[in-house]
């Protein structure tokens, strides 16, 4: 599962309209500002860190055997998505833990929509309004996400507890998230944040809690319009500041503080 995974995970930056004219600042969008195929350097620690993923140890081995057997049977180089689930049978017989831990480290779906990679220079200096979850060409199916979704607390609680047992919040986890709209994990993402303040992608995953809720007030914002409003991409950013940061984080501030009083 490994090699095909490697085989495409640079693929996607996926019709966002990377092309268009943009029409906010040249210093958030001029090609002389990226790198295609691969990053400079010295931006590789910062993108390796934006991409590494959290492993839970809930039944891993018996996880990982699965996955395993799985990948034998499928299809090399199919040119249409496709999902390489493990069987019904087999996914309804893991425990809760052990599904979560098979949802966090094996996506089942295999989309071949690719492009050339994009990386940023400077990632570390950056706000990006995505994370880089789709880079990999896998995602989460239907029954993956129907599954964290139903059991919304729980997999928040062990994402929590994951992170704060090896004080890291890998793209799998923060993705997770979002996809679950856990705004009741603003708290601890800010709590987190303060303690590993060289993870914007914290940052980028509350501006994504944002945008999900439809929050009236963040929508107005500048800050919005730079990275999600007309003739933006899946790697438009804003340049890391105290004032964005300040922004960022009282807004989430007030999402929770509005929905929690829901």
């Amino acid at each position: 599962m490994k090699k095909k995974v490697n085989k495409i995970w640079a693929c996607c930056l996926i019709l966002l309209g990377f092309i268009s004219t943009p029409s906010f600042g040249q210093e958030y969008q001029e090609y002389k500002d990226v790198a295609w195929n691969e990053p400079r350097s010295k931006d590789s620690a910062y993108y390796a860190m934006r991409e590494k993923a959290s492993i839970p140890p809930f039944g891993l081995k018996k996880v990982q055997g699965l996955v395993e057997q799985q990948s034998k049977k499928l299809p090399d180089g199919a040119l249409v998505d496709y999902n390489a689930g493990i069987s019904r049978a087999d996914f309804d017989k893991l425990s809760f833990e052990e599904k979560f831990t098979y949802t966090m480290i094996y996506p089942e779906i295999y989309s071949q929509a690719c492009a050339e990679r994009m990386f940023v220079f400077n990632p570390q200096s950056k706000i990006f309004a995505q994370l880089l979850f789709v880079y990999n060409g896998v995602f989460w199916s239907e029954r993956q996400l129907h599954f964290m979704k139903k059991n919304k607390k729980r997999v928040i609680d062990l994402i929590i507890d994951q992170a704060n047992r090896n004080n890291a919040l890998g793209l799998n986890f923060k993705t997770a998230l979002i996809e679950i709209d856990a705004w009741e994990s603003i708290p601890f993402l800010l709590s987190f944040y303060q303690k590993n303040p060289n993870d914007k992608d914290i940052l980028t995953t509350l501006l994504q809690l944002l945008k999900t809720s439809n929050f009236g007030t963040f929508e107005q914002s500048k800050i919005y319009n730079k990275l999600y409003g007309e003739n933006t991409h899946s790697d438009s950013w804003v340049n890391f500041s105290s004032a964005n940061e300040e922004y960022i984080v009282e807004s989430a501030q007030a999402l929770y503080k509005k929905r929690q009083n829901k």
